[in-house]
């Protein structure tokens, strides 16, 4: 008989895992592809507005969009890019989650109906705010430092005025390898604590909901 549970629970998180993984590259799709979109057109919106002055401001993506410039021809390039970064980023961000989660996904699981199978029985899934925030926090960190660390290797860490901006949001972060990564170990707390909290209120308004139905 524990045979028999544990295969059908072996199956049941095999099932879990693979819905994740789905939902991961759905996620990172959709992502992807609602930010080229805005990047596409509000390339084309700011050509249009502004004409020949339309680089003042996009024009400097071109720091972390290779190749992108504020014309018709560079919004193709922006949002190819913006797909992949905001795909990458997106996936990684639910697949780290799920990956934190482990064993832990079942037992967050709030079915609707009572069933022997998690997967297909009606369920909401909780957030585990600790796991959460481990991943967003953990993927915005990286992004942070990776984009300071790149830009320093490019050369233009002292022209990069806009990114120096974020030192009035993050104590002690600087456009360097050092500011880079004392900004990265903030902004992983931020995001950490904000994501923790955002799970206790999410999953509180999940059970009083579900007490309801």
């Amino acid at each position: 008989m524990q045979a028999a549970n544990h295969n059908v629970n072996g199956i049941n998180l095999k099932l879990l895992h693979a819905a994740i993984r789905f939902n991961a590259l759905i996620l990172g799709l959709t992502a992807g592809t609602l930010a080229a979109v805005v990047i596409y057109f509000a390339t084309q919106a700011s050509i249009v507005k502004w004409g020949s002055e339309s680089g003042n401001y996009l024009g400097l993506l071109a720091i972390f969009f290779p190749g992108y410039s504020v014309t018709s021809s560079g919004a193709w390039v922006g949002a190819f890019w913006a797909f992949v970064y905001s795909a990458a980023l997106s996936s990684l961000s639910y697949r780290f989650y799920g990956r934190v989660l482990g064993t832990r996904i079942a037992d967050i699981l709030l079915s609707t109906q009572p069933s022997e199978n998690p997967v297909l029985k009606p369920s909401v899934l909780r957030l585990h705010g600790v796991s959460l925030g481990l991943a967003i926090g953990a993927i915005a960190a990286l992004g942070l430092f990776l984009s300071t660390s790149w830009l320093v290797v490019r050369g233009t860490a002292s022209d990069s005025v806009h990114a120096a901006l974020l030192s009035h949001y993050i104590p002690g972060y600087s456009v360097s390898i050092f500011g880079g990564l004392l900004g990265a170990i903030e902004l992983f707390s931020f995001v950490f604590v904000g994501c923790f909290l955002l799970a206790i209120v999410y999953n509180k308004i999940v059970e009083i909901r579900h007490r309801q139905s």
